[in-house]
């Protein structure tokens, strides 16, 4: 009810100003087209600001998406929390969205009577699809949550091989086992997360075989077997070789399925940035305005 008296009351001062129908500005009275310019103006000057208000809180909103992205690869945070914070920016742009919508239809009236061959801006997006653009990113908080728990066991599987190599520095080979245990179990639960992430098996393949090489090390200094020793020892150093094609293969694995997840809400809100965008360079086009 409110938005059809503001639609009628723009069209009143329209039609105080020109008349019902649309004229010809190149005849019409030099006072009422500047005044008619005013209005118009000062309508296209609300929908700038609305839109820019919107692009400002969907920026806001991209913002903390990648920082909820990000925190796949690194960091503590988990990405369903940070997702929780970014989509309130996208609904809260729904307000300027609706804003702008209706000092676009006001404006459309008036550049109907100032250039009746003209095209006035418009705005496809609407406040509700800007709501379901925080809604969708939101969706996305689980799924990359998973994911940064897969990068999580991973590098609890590195951490504990690590400590199995810090013990048999010490000469500590009895402990070296139990860290092995530790990683093997690790290793399982990083099996169990992997959802056949593409690159994913060349990393547990490698990692795989420095727990064994590092398990055959420690039993075979508890049994002062030499030769086992050294076959042992060979056999990590080859699967060492491949340690950072490995932890290429994890970044990988793990930055393509956070851009798998992503990928809907990141295209649909680069959608509506470009038609905010296209609408307020149309609006800065008007040449009828002063």
């Amino acid at each position: 009810m409110r938005r059809l008296v503001a639609i009628l009351a723009a069209v009143v001062v329209v039609v105080l100003l020109f008349g019902a129908a649309p004229a010809d500005p190149a005849n019409a009275d030099p006072v009422r087209l500047a005044a008619l310019r005013r209005v118009a103006t000062a309508q296209a000057a609300d929908a700038d600001a609305a839109l820019q208000e919107a692009q400002d809180l969907m920026d806001e909103g991209l913002l903390e998406a990648g920082r909820g992205q990000a925190a796949v690869l690194s960091g503590t945070e988990d990405p369903a929390a940070i997702m929780d914070r970014a989509a309130p920016s996208f609904e809260t742009a729904a307000n300027p969205i609706e804003a702008a919508q209706a000092a676009l239809t006001d404006l459309a009236w008036t550049l109907r009577v100032l250039d009746p061959e003209g095209t006035p801006p418009t705005l496809t997006l609407r406040g509700g699809d800007v709501v379901a653009l925080g809604s969708q990113w939101r969706a996305t908080g689980l799924p990359l949550s998973a994911a940064a728990d897969l990068r999580r066991a991973a590098e609890a599987t590195l951490e504990a091989l690590g400590d199995a190599l810090a013990a048999l520095a010490r000469d500590e080979a009895a402990g070296a086992l139990e860290a092995v245990a530790e990683a093997e179990a690790a290793l399982e639960e990083v099996r169990t997360l992997d959802d056949e992430l593409a690159t994913m098996p060349f990393w547990i393949d490698t990692v795989e075989a420095l727990i064994a090489a590092t398990s055959d090390i420690a039993e075979a200094v508890l049994a002062g077997d030499p030769i086992a020793l050294a076959e042992a020892q060979a056999a990590y150093d080859a699967a060492a070789a491949n340690a950072t094609r490995a932890d290429q293969a994890l970044a990988i694995a793990l930055g393509e399925e956070a851009a798998r997840i992503t990928g809907p809400a990141s295209a649909a809100s680069g959608e509506a940035q470009r038609q905010v965008a296209a609408t307020r360079v149309a609006i800065s086009a008007l040449s009828i305005l002063p």
